[in-house]
């Protein structure tokens, strides 16, 4: 399973564009891709901040949903300042039930966007943390 928290912020502003989008993306997320397992979104504290919660059945769920229609259809740069993608996992007996994250290495046969996606969202699992599981 591929989990990730997404710090967000957001251009002066454009919080309600940003939050039309985000509407539109849980939507067609939750309806198009078989592979997504939780896509939430919150405001933060700060202003102009949000997270985003998402987990996927494994990586390569996660980059079906970034080279997606519904997700490519949008114009990110319009709103947003900054975004930073950090990959989380479960703690064990701690994690509501969610499985360890692996981060199982590109197919041979990855079409062209898996590879586009490996490239832009180049996740990975930092090593003292693969040791653990």
């Amino acid at each position: 399973m591929a989990t990730l928290l997404a710090h967000i912020r957001i251009k002066p502003g454009k919080e309600e564009a940003w939050e039309a989008i985000m509407r539109n993306m849980v939507l067609e997320t939750f309806r198009t891709e078989a592979g997504v397992i939780r896509y939430e979104y919150w405001k933060g504290e700060a202003e102009r901040s949000y997270y985003c919660l998402l987990s996927f059945r494994d990586k390569w769920a996660f980059y079906a949903h970034q080279m997606s229609d519904h997700h490519e259809g949008h114009d990110f740069a319009e709103v947003l300042e900054d975004i930073r993608l950090e990959y989380v996992g479960p703690v064990e007996g701690a994690g509501g039930g969610l499985p360890p994250t692996r981060d199982p290495a590109l197919p041979d046969d990855a079409n062209e966007a898996m590879r586009t996606a490996q490239e832009r969202f180049p996740l990975t699992i930092p090593a003292w943390w693969e040791a653990r599981l």
